[in-house]
């Protein structure tokens, strides 16, 4: 591409729609290798090969900004302090992942399971592997029974298996179609029928919650199948300078240097957390053009049904901003939250490589005062933390490079 998008192509909303709709959270599965030939690099990024990759991007990306605009301004950010870099006990696992790595959790047991794309279901000592490739994410229910959930493993928009499992005793079930849900219902109205299931909760093993960060909504689901749409989140309008600056500009490629200084961006909802009040806590990873500090965390109230986040009292902002590219969140035993954030620089940052890479963030936040602080900083590719039964903080670090992988205690 030589010459700046029209205006017209800037609003085409369906080609947009067919290619960046959850778009990061798909392309981690598939650009693993790409990430392990430009982020396991220490050299300086090639500008001339950056430049291509972002302008074959855009081209196949182009942007929306005509979408609906989230209530409320940018207002109460989460105040960010005592920066402290990452340290690791001598209790890792880096073998015998197949990667990419999504999501941790602690079993009643003690165990502390990983969703492995690549493989499955995985056990921390190796001990209960649970084939599954696909997973995002499982919730335990009890001794040897968990949801457990599948996201894209194609192209968005295609039906790969998108649904929620039910595993007991190593065997899996399927419980509900995702992608046919999205495909007759479409929550969010969009163009593109599109579904990548990315994290799931589990309410004492009738219940479970399901974040669909393709589809944008929360969903809640029986163990009979019945879907229950809870919440769906909006679009907002956000600032451009962030992948600019990733992408150098003004020298950068004409189809992101040219963008408006503001344009609409999904939210991609990522994480779901329940809170001690019985608050659901949901956290956005926010799509292109990947702004920082714009995430947001919505609270809604455990009885919300079928809510438009931000036009009423059932779902509304915890904090307005503030986060960039949330992929993970965590209740410890004291009620605080702990916010994941994939990278400080954004998940683009993802896209061009090491050289631009600032690392990600563990934030631990106080939701009654609203300010958080900083635990650790500057972990590579941070996808997914829990807590041990011990109050351990377990955490994931280079999760989506094969070989690299790891799972490591953070102190």
């Amino acid at each position: 591409m030589n010459e700046r998008l029209t205006m017209s192509e800037l609003t085409s909303e369906n080609d947009y729609r067919n290619r960046t709709r959850g778009k990061f959270l798909i392309s981690l599965i598939f650009s693993c290798l790409f990430l392990l030939l430009i982020s396991c690099s220490d050299s300086t990024v090639n500008t001339a090969e950056t430049a291509s990759h972002t302008e074959k991007l855009v081209s196949l990306n182009k942007i929306d900004h005509n979408s609906f605009l989230s209530s409320g301004n940018f207002s109460g950010l989460a105040s960010k302090t005592n920066k402290s870099p990452v340290r690791s006990s001598q209790k890792i696992k880096s073998e015998g992942f197949v990667s990419p790595l999504f999501s941790l959790t602690t079993a009643p047991n003690g165990d502390i399971l990983v969703a492995d794309a690549g493989a499955g279901i995985i056990t921390l000592d190796g001990t209960d592997d649970i084939p599954l490739p696909g997973v995002t994410d499982m919730s335990p229910i009890g001794r040897g029974s968990m949801w457990a959930i599948k996201g894209l493993t194609g192209e968005p928009g295609e039906e790969t298996g998108q649904a929620l499992y039910r595993v007991s005793q190593g065997k899996n079930r399927v419980i509900a179609d995702l992608f046919a849900f999205e495909q007759e219902y479409n929550p969010d109205g969009a163009t593109l029928i599109d579904s990548n299931p990315f994290d799931v909760h589990s309410f004492d093993g009738q219940t479970a919650l399901v974040v669909d960060a393709a589809g944008n909504d929360l969903l809640r689901i029986d163990n009979q199948g019945h879907i229950e749409v809870v919440a769906v989140f909006p679009n907002e309008l956000v600032s451009t300078s962030n992948v600019k600056s990733l992408v150098g500009c003004p020298m950068g490629p004409a189809g992101i240097c040219g963008l408006p200084d503001e344009i609409s961006a999904q939210p991609v909802p990522t994480s779901i957390a329940v809170g001690p009040d019985g608050s659901y806590y949901i956290g956005e990873l926010k799509g292109f053009p990947a702004p920082t500090g714009e995430s947001n965390i919505w609270r809604i109230s455990p009885d919300a049904s079928d809510v438009m986040c931000g036009a009423g009292p059932d779902c509304m902002k915890a904090f307005d901003g503030g986060f960039t590219s949330i992929i993970d969140m965590s209740f410890d035993d004291q009620g605080n939250l702990y916010v994941v954030e994939l990278d400080e620089n954004s998940w683009f940052a993802l896209e061009i490589g090491s050289g631009i890479l600032a690392g990600g963030t563990i934030n631990k936040c106080d939701l009654e005062a609203g300010t958080c602080v900083e635990v650790a900083s500057g972990i590579p590719i941070l996808t997914a933390i829990t807590f041990g039964n011990d109050g351990t903080l377990w955490a994931t670090r280079n999760a989506l490079i094969p070989g690299a992988a790891e799972v490591f205690m953070v102190e």
